[in-house]
């Protein structure tokens, strides 16, 4: 039974590594704009609870699980673009406490250097500055892998947290992306594995059932709607097929600090990890490990290149888990506490260091649509509409004047977002249509009688492949002024006015 000094000094331990991981995900939240896939979450939290339902999923395609948190999260803390990704930040903080415990199914050691690492990952750090569903994935793969590694070290866990982690984390992994069945079905592999490899766990076959009996029948009411989902995305998405250069790009983001060269130090050093669990007689752990970080990947990657590109290192943040905690029994390996004390801190020293450079230093890391905002207010001259291709280019610019307290009549080509019933450019994302083939007629008209309009667009714009709005702009007699570019999203900003608006008499 652990004395009240250790369980003081436990307590100190994690409060002190959840401090860190709070300090360095809050550290520059508001430095960037709302971007538009946080745009996209923003407009999902102010939806009513049936588009969350109904339309969300069609504009922005993701099951309802995070939009449904984010929505009442925000009526408590507004939606600010800190106060939405405080949310994110809040779930990597809460997910570094569940790696934690992961960590010390192996042993405390293990627990708590697995927790920094986990702490301090770049990867993790950015997107806990995202108002984007990847924290809550991670979350949920963190309570799969915490709930294998429980259910493996005793036949009888103590008050079920293993069955309940497993049952927990399967539903929000499934409810946070709709490529996590993929992670499931890594989770399922393994624990089939465990129980045909271990008599002891092969006795839990009935409560293994129950979880995964429940995990299945809480997805399907969604099923209808993934598979509309992956009919879009079958037809056509936006991900290119991965070669090797980028598997490895992918994975370099995930665990490798944004490094290639950190890669060929770090899968030596998570292999180690599971040697060390093996030597220990711990192979259900080194399996648990090893599958939880290679089975998302090899399984992502199969689906990429047989059926159709999903390979993309957001998406395979799931793994980040299991690999920390790999890379920490190699770092608890070693016995000299003066040696192992400074490998930790090397491997600090460079996750902050690649933090710093990529995310707290780093100007114009995301749209710059707090910038855009600003330049429209300044430059506004009468009568004033702003046009903007695609349509959802409308909800982060509405959030940046929203931000800066200013308003402008917002249109979108060929009609406002959202606008699930023309023909998407993405068929996995229907809301915003392409210009191509669309009648204009209205739009153009209400343009005819602005003073001044402001067409905002990207450069090389698929929404508008010919080009076709500027030069029908100007046949409405407007003349172009001006162009600005925001280097970051490549957003560029046309300003014209309307020479031959009638003069009012004097």
């Amino acid at each position: 039974m652990p004395s009240h000094t250790s369980t003081l000094r436990d307590a100190i331990y994690a409060l002190a590594i959840l401090s860190l991981a709070a300090l360095v995900r809050l550290y520059g939240i508001a430095n960037e704009s709302l971007w538009l896939d946080e745009a996209y979450s923003w407009w999902d939290a102010r939806e009513p609870l049936g588009a969350l339902w109904h339309l969300a999923p069609q504009c922005d395609p993701h099951p309802p699980l995070y939009a449904l948190l984010l929505k009442a999260w925000v009526e408590l803390t507004g939606d600010g673009r800190v106060a939405l990704r405080g949310f994110s930040t809040v779930l990597g903080i809460l997910t570094t406490a569940v790696v934690m415990l992961a960590g010390r199914q192996i042993d405390a050691r293990v627990g708590w250097i697995s927790g920094i690492l986990f702490a301090v990952t770049p990867f993790q750090i950015e997107f806990a500055q995202e108002a984007r569903p990847y924290t809550l994935l991670a979350l949920g793969a963190a309570l799969l892998l915490y709930g294998l590694l429980e259910v493996s070290r005793s036949p009888v866990p103590r008050l079920w947290p293993g069955w309940i982690a497993l049952l927990f984390g399967g539903i929000i992994t499934l409810w946070s992306n709709s490529t996590s069945m993929l992670t499931i079905a890594a989770a399922a592999f393994t624990l089939i594995a465990i129980m045909w490899k271990e008599s002891r766990v092969r006795a839990l076959w009935r409560p293994a059932l129950i979880v995964a009996a429940l995990i299945a029948v809480s997805w399907l009411p969604y099923l209808p709607i993934f598979i509309e989902q992956a009919r879009g995305v079958s037809d056509d998405f936006w991900i290119p097929r991965p070669d090797l250069w980028r598997v490895f790009n992918e994975l370099r983001f995930v665990v490798g600090f944004g490094y290639f060269e950190a890669l060929w130090f770090l899968f030596p050093l998570s292999i180690l990890g599971l040697t060390l669990l093996c030597r220990e007689g711990k192979r259900a752990f080194a399996w648990i490990l090893f599958a939880m970080f290679v089975l998302p990947v090899v399984f992502n990657l199969s689906v990429s290149l047989l059926v159709k590109p999903i390979y993309l290192a957001r998406t395979l943040i799931v793994i980040a888990p299991a690999f920390a905690l790999a890379i920490a029994v190699a770092i608890a390996g070693i016995r000299r506490a003066s040696l192992r004390h400074a490998a930790l801190a090397v491997y600090v020293c460079v996750c902050m260091w690649n933090a710093a450079q990529t995310l707290y230093w780093k100007e114009g890391r995301k749209e710059q649509w707090l910038e855009v905002a600003r330049t429209l207010v300044h430059s506004v001259k009468g009568d004033t509409l702003v046009l903007v291709v695609p349509n959802e280019l409308a909800l982060p610019l509405s959030h940046a004047f929203a931000e800066i307290g200013a308003t402008l009549p917002i249109r979108g080509a060929p009609a406002d977002f959202p606008a699930p019933g023309l023909l998407a450019r993405y068929p996995s994302g229907k809301c915003s249509p392409s210009i191509v083939g669309q009648d204009l007629s209205a739009l153009l008209d209400e343009a005819r009688h602005k003073e001044t309009l402001f067409f905002i667009t990207r450069t090389g714009n698929v929404y508008d492949p010919r080009d076709e709005i500027r030069p029908r702009l100007e046949a409405l007699g407007l003349t172009a002024e001006s162009v600005q570019r925001f280097r970051a999203g490549s957003i560029e900003v046309h300003r014209y006015e309307q020479r031959n608006l009638s003069k009012p008499a004097n």
